[in-house]
């Protein structure tokens, strides 16, 4: 089984999977007590579904971009977590990735050739990265990132484009600013998701993927096999 979680950004979400099957999920609203409610809402899920850490293989989590409290706590939950159960295997993603994921299937189906996701930077900015689907030498990857995370305001989309080179009918956005990007870029596709943040279904199955194909951690840019915090810039401290 695998566990997945996920807090870079507003909730507290948590996936229980198993192969490519959802078996459950959940996710709770914060206001700045995630360190409080994060370790019994954890024991309260694997309660509710009836096991306990010694039934979980993988533990998964979204390393960031996005809320610097989010990211911290999450990373050392899962660390004590792993210490305290040390046949549960990490795995690291970046929650872009995850993002992305969650957009997948859209975007087969419209048969485009990139995502674009797309996190509140916090600061009236983006943190965007792009994955190019079904382009990459390992086959079993559902794509692979063509680009470091930039950090821009949405007022810069179009320079983004260019600098990449992508044409916007091939491409699917998703995540925060959906609606304003649809509105500036002619002919740019936008995910019908409701869920337009990283989530741990995400996470989840792009892991899910790796884990059940035996891709190492290594072949990709945006999975680790540790937990590290994937921060853009630096805290900024007052």
């Amino acid at each position: 089984m695998i566990i997945s979680i996920e807090t870079s950004i507003s909730d507290l979400s948590l996936s229980l999977l198993s192969k490519n099957n959802i078996i459950n999920y959940i996710s709770v609203s914060f206001n700045n007590e995630l360190s409080e409610i994060i370790i019994p809402t954890i024991k309260n899920f694997l309660l509710n579904n009836s096991i306990t850490f010694k039934d979980i293989s993988f533990l998964v989590i979204g390393c960031g971009p996005g809320s610097f409290t989010g990211i911290r706590s999450v990373i050392s939950t899962a660390l004590g977590i792993t210490i305290s159960n040390s046949h549960i295997k990490r795995i690291g993603i970046n929650s872009l990735a995850g993002l992305a994921m969650s957009a997948l299937s859209e975007a087969k189906i419209l048969k485009l050739k990139y995502i674009i996701s797309s996190i509140d930077g916090k600061k009236d900015d983006l943190f965007l990265q792009t994955f190019k689907i079904n382009d990459i030498k390992n086959e079993l990857l559902p794509f692979a990132a063509i680009n470091d995370i930039k950090t821009i305001k949405i007022d810069n989309l179009y320079n983004y484009f260019v600098i990449n080179n992508l044409i916007s009918n091939e491409v699917l956005f998703v995540g925060h600013q959906s609606d304003v990007a649809k509105k500036m870029i002619e002919n740019l596709n936008v995910s019908s998701n409701l869920i337009q943040y990283p989530d741990s279904l995400g996470v989840g199955k792009l892991a899910s993927c790796m884990i059940f194909n035996e891709i190492s951690t290594k072949e990709t840019t945006f999975a680790f096999d540790k937990f590290k915090p994937i921060y853009v810039r630096s805290a900024q401290i007052n």
